[in-house]
């Protein structure tokens, strides 16, 4: 019994403490948020627009609007996020600059890009049996 508590010690192990930075010295600037609103914004047209043409085939042959209109929705949930500059990490900046535009120890890095293409290739990998 005595060797099953000393593996157990996990936690103590790895602490809950994170030396992460909690912001960043390069950030999205208002022309990258821009452009991420406009791609969130064709995004939704175009989910709204995959599902109003599912309504244009039989019901047995929708699937493949359905599972579009899915990749098309988790898509624009990602880049209203990225737009709304949420989902992000601080990373250490791997090449100093001295452009003080872009000069600084932390960048902001979008991980809900990865979850979306984690979320969205198997879906669309899905769909090319129905792409008749």
């Amino acid at each position: 019994m005595s060797s099953v508590v000393k593996r157990a010690n996990a936690l103590s192990v790895n602490p809950n403490v994170f030396n992460y930075p909690s912001t960043s010295d390069i950030n999205i600037t208002t022309h990258g948020s821009d452009w991420y609103w406009a791609v969130t914004g064709v995004m939704v047209v175009s989910t709204v627009a995959f599902m109003g043409l599912s309504f244009t085939v039989p019901r047995r042959n929708r699937i493949f609007h359905y599972i579009t209109a899915a990749i098309t929705l988790v898509a624009a949930i990602a880049y209203f996020t990225m737009a709304s500059n949420l989902g992000y990490a601080a990373i250490v900046v791997e090449f100093q600059r001295s452009n003080p535009k872009v000069a600084g120890l932390y960048r902001e890095i979008f991980y809900v890009r990865y979850i979306d293409w984690f979320v969205t290739t198997p879906v669309s990998t899905l769909a090319l049996p129905f792409s008749q």
